[in-house]
Formats: C-alpha cells, sequence, structure tokens
C-alpha cells in the first residue's frame, strides 16, 4: 500500500545532507528529515532512509536496501564501493595504524562502519590505544585529528575528499597512512512493509540519477545494492554473542 507521504530520512554525515535532500527530492519526498536514532527505523514510519551497513543487518529485516551510491573515486571502478582513510597529523611520527598502538584514536559511533567497526577489525581490541574519543561524526573527528586532540582517526574516503575541498589547508596538517577496505557503501533502504510496486519505483529513480549535482559530492550515481553478507559475518564475529549492538568503546 502506497503512504500518504513519503517520509524520508538521513543518518550519514552532516555535511552529505544536501546531497541526500536532492535525492529525496528526486524519489518524489514529501517530507525529508534528519533521523534522530537509526533503531527508530524499526517504527516503520520512515520510508526510504540513507543509513550506514551495519543498521541495515541490526534491523534485522525491517528495512531492504535497494541501491547503493557509485563514487566517482577510479579505485572502485564504477561499483558501489567505499574505504576509510586512516589520518594523522602532518607532522607525526606514525607511518601506520601498526604504529598507533597506545596513542588517541577518534571513533565515529558504533552504527558507523567507517569510522569505528572497520578500526576494530583491523586492530582487534579498543585497547590497542590508550585513549578512544567518541566524536560522533567525522567532520570533528577530522578537527580532533587536526587540532592534535587525537593522534588518529578513520575517516570516510568521499567525506574526506569533501573535507579536503572545503578546507584545502587540512591537506596541509594531515596525511593519510592507510587505506581500510574497500566494503560495500551505504546502503539505502526502504521500510520492508512498503508497496512492492513502489519499491521498484524508487530504485529505478535512484538507478536512474546521474549528473552535476551528484558530482559535487563525488558521487557518480546509484547501483543496485550490493552484498552486505561480508559485513554482516564481520559484525558477527566482532560483536560478544550477549552483547547490545550499539556499545561505546571504552
Amino acid at each position: 500500500m502506497y503512504p500518504r507521504t513519503l517520509r524520508v530520512a538521513t543518518y550519514l554525515a552532516p555535511c552529505n545532507r544536501p546531497l541526500y535532500e536532492y535525492v529525496a527530492a528526486a524519489l518524489g519526498a514529501d517530507d525529508f528529515i534528519d533521523g534522530a536514532d537509526w533503531r527508530e527505523l524499526a517504527s516503520g514510519r520512515v520510508d526510504v532512509a540513507f543509513v550506514c551497513s551495519p543498521p541495515l543487518i541490526w534491523l534485522g529485516g525491517a528495512v531492504e536496501a535497494i541501491a547503493a551510491p557509485v563514487l566517482s573515486d577510479p579505485r572502485f571502478a564504477g561499483r558501489p564501493l567505499y574505504s576509510s582513510e586512516v589520518v594523522v597529523r602532518r607532522d607525526s611520527p606514525f607511518q601506520s595504524v601498526d604504529d598507533l598502538r597506545g596513542s588517541r584514536w577518534a571513533v565515529n559511533e558504533p552504527s558507523s562502519w567507517s569510522g569505528y567497526w572497520v578500526v576494530l577489525r583491523r586492530v582487534g581490541s579498543w585497547s590497542f590505544f590508550r585513549e578512544v574519543v567518541e566524536a560522533g561524526f567525522h567532520q570533528r573527528a577530522l578537527r580532533l585529528v587536526s587540532d592534535g586532540s587525537v593522534d588518529g582517526a578513520a575517516i570516510d574516503c568521499q567525506v574526506l575528499a569533501m573535507e579536503l575541498r572545503a578546507n584545502p589547508d587540512l591537506d596541509q596538517r594531515l596525511r593519510i597512512v592507510e587505506t581500510l577496505g574497500p566494503a560495500a557503501s551505504q546502503p539505502v533502504v526502504v521500510r520492508a512493509g512498503l508497496d512492492a510496486g513502489l519499491k521498484s519505483e524508487l530504485s529505478r529513480r535512484l538507478l536512474d540519477l546521474r549528473g552535476a549535482r551528484l558530482e559535487e559530492f563525488f558521487v557518480a550515481g546509484f547501483a543496485p545494492a550490493p552484498d552486505y553478507s561480508p559485513i554482516a559475518q564481520e559484525l558477527s564475529i566482532l560483536l560478544p554473542p550477549a552483547s547490545s549492538t550499539y556499545q561505546a568503546p571504552p
């Protein structure tokens, strides 16, 4: 059954909000909101959402992925992939993640693959670092590295490209020491109970989207949803069986 209004929400990086608002309009959204907590998607009050991959898995069938962005970064060869770039201050001695053992580190928050789980997969335990600060989002993590509050962070490559373009001086203060990934890019999800015809129409509109407005955000277009089972498998290993899916680092 078609909803009376189509409500679309974003749960991703604030710097990308104009991109998601543009895409929402192309989908025919009547209402576009900033989501407060990905777990609210289980209520069915949001029809379409831009979200990171762990919530897609944790929501257990309440939502379905219909598409994912294809970045213009040539490393991904037109596939819906992205990576995390490990950044440090340019004047620091660190040359790899291994060098950062015992350092101060910034994470996004526990629903972020690129700023949280991909790092935990690399280091094995948050005790690898002396201190872990929850920044909340990539832009703040970048600022914490830039001003020396922490020694390193893993940043979504698309967000990093946008921040470096907007703040060219960052390139003089930061450097990349390692790339983590690639992984399937963040899904566009719909609530599972949405009309099948509408799901197909929304998917078609996403796959047809092209143009300069997307390219401003280093997005070439959208592709059918990729396979997120490798991320699901990684999360099943990284999360203790009895733990919450939303745990902060110590």
